[in-house]
C-alpha cells in the first residue's frame, strides 16, 4: 500500500505544485538584501554578523543563510560542531520542492530538509522545533538504497520531522513532479539540461516510447516521463520497497497530468528487498496502462510481458551486466 504521510506532509497534485513555482522561493519587495555569506569561513565569523539578518516583515520568509546559521547554533550548543567549523559543515540543505533556481531561495515554514553527518536525534528535534523553515533532519552519508540484492541496503536515518520532498522533472516532453521520502531514496538535483531527460527526449522524437519498461525505476521518474510522451504501456519495477512505494505515490500525484483514471493497489508483500517479482499496482487511463512490480529486475520478464523498449538506470556502483542479459527479451535496451 502507499505509505501514509507523516504529520506535516503536504502531498499536492502535480498541477498545483507546478502552478506555484514562479513565486515559491522568491523574495518580496520588503525582503532584506540577500546575505550571501561565505560558507567556507568559520561559523564564529558568521554568527558575529547574524544580528543584521532577519525574517522579512512583509512575507515572513527567511534567507537560506539565516536558516542554516540558526541550525548551526543548535549543533554548536549540542557539541556536534565547533565555532571554528564553516557553515557548510552542517551538510546539504534540500528545499522541499526541488527545481533549478537562478537565485538563493527565501524560505517559508517547513520548506527545507537538512541532510548531514554526525547528527543526533536530540539536536535534530530542537532544530525542527525552533527553526520554523526546517521540515526535517536526516543523518546520512553515502547513497541510500540497494546496489546488490545479496547485501544489506544502505540507509539514511530520519532523525526528526518529515523527509518527504519532491523534484520537478522538466523536459521537452513536459513536466511532472516526483515525490521522494528522501532518507530512503538517493538525491538527484534537478538541472536545466538533465542527461537522463536528454536521452528520453531523443527516444521520444524517434518514436521509441511505445511500450516501455523501467526495470530499476526508483521513484518512477523515467516511466512516468515515458507515459507523458505517449507510451501505451509502461512496466516499472524496483527491488527496494521504499522506491516502489514512492513510485505508486507518484502515479497518484501526477494522475491528472498523465490522464490516469484508475489505480489499483493490492497489498505489497512483506520485506524491504524484493525477490520474485510481484505486481503491486496497476493503473489505466487515456489510452495507457501502467504496471508496477516489486522484485528482482533479473526475473522481471518471467512475470511481465516484454516491452519494445527497456530502460536501465543503474544504482550508483551497481554491476548491471546480468540485468542487461535478462532484459534481452525486449526489443531495445537503453542504459540511462
Amino acid at each position: 500500500m502507499v505509505p501514509q504521510p507523516l504529520k506535516g506532509d503536504k502531498i499536492r497534485p502535480a498541477e498545483e505544485v507546478l502552478a506555484r513555482l514562479d513565486a515559491l522561493y522568491m523574495a518580496c519587495p520588503k525582503c532584506p538584501a540577500e546575505p550571501a555569506l561565505d560558507k567556507a569561513v568559520s561559523f564564529s565569523e558568521q554568527a558575529a554578523i547574524k544580528g543584521g539578518r532577519k525574517r522579512c516583515s512583509g512575507c515572513g520568509k527567511a534567507p537560506l543563510d539565516l536558516v542554516m546559521i540558526e541550525a548551526m547554533e543548535i549543533l554548536v550548543d549540542h557539541h556536534l560542531r565547533s565555532r571554528s567549523d564553516p557553515l557548510r559543515s552542517i551538510g546539504w540543505p534540500l528545499v522541499e520542492v526541488g527545481f533549478p533556481l537562478a537565485y538563493p531561495p527565501r524560505l517559508g515554514p517547513d520548506e527545507l530538509i537538512i541532510v548531514g553527518e554526525g547528527l543526533t536525534k536530540d539536536a535534530a528535534a530542537e532544530i525542527v522545533a525552533k527553526v520554523p523553515e526546517v521540515k526535517g533532519v536526516i543523518r546520512g552519508g553515502g547513497v541510500p538504497g540497494v546496489a546488490d540484492l545479496r547485501a544489506s541496503p544502505h540507509r539514511w536515518e530520519l532523525l526528526a520531522g518529515s523527509d518527504l520532498r519532491c523534484d520537478v522533472v522538466s523536459s521537452l516532453i513536459g513536466e511532472l513532479v516526483i515525490y521522494k521520502h528522501q532518507s530512503k531514496i538517493h538525491v538527484e538535483f534537478p538541472r536545466q539540461s538533465a542527461p537522463k531527460m536528454k536521452i528520453l527526449e531523443e527516444l521520444y522524437f524517434r518514436g521509441k516510447l511505445t511500450t516501455v519498461a523501467d526495470v530499476l525505476c526508483g521513484p518512477g521518474t523515467l516511466g512516468l516521463v515515458a507515459l507523458l510522451g505517449g507510451a501505451g504501456r509502461v512496466v516499472a519495477n524496483d527491488a527496494w520497497l521504499p522506491a516502489v512505494e514512492d513510485a505508486i505515490l507518484n502515479l497518484e500525484a501526477n494522475r491528472s497530468i498523465l490522464g490516469i483514471e484508475r489505480i489499483e493497489r493490492p497489498e505489497i508483500p512483506a520485506g524491504e528487498i524484493g525477490g520474485e517479482p510481484n505486481l503491486v499496482a496497476e493503473a489505466e487511463g487515456d489510452g495507457c496502462k501502467i504496471e508496477v512490480y516489486f522484485g528482482d529486475a533479473e526475473r522481471l520478464f518471467s512475470r511481465a510481458e516484454p516491452t519494445e523498449l527497456c530502460l536501465i538506470d543503474p544504482f550508483p556502483g551497481m554491476n548491471f551486466d546480468r540485468i542487461v542479459e535478462a532484459c534481452g527479451v525486449c526489443g531495445e535496451i537503453v542504459v540511462v
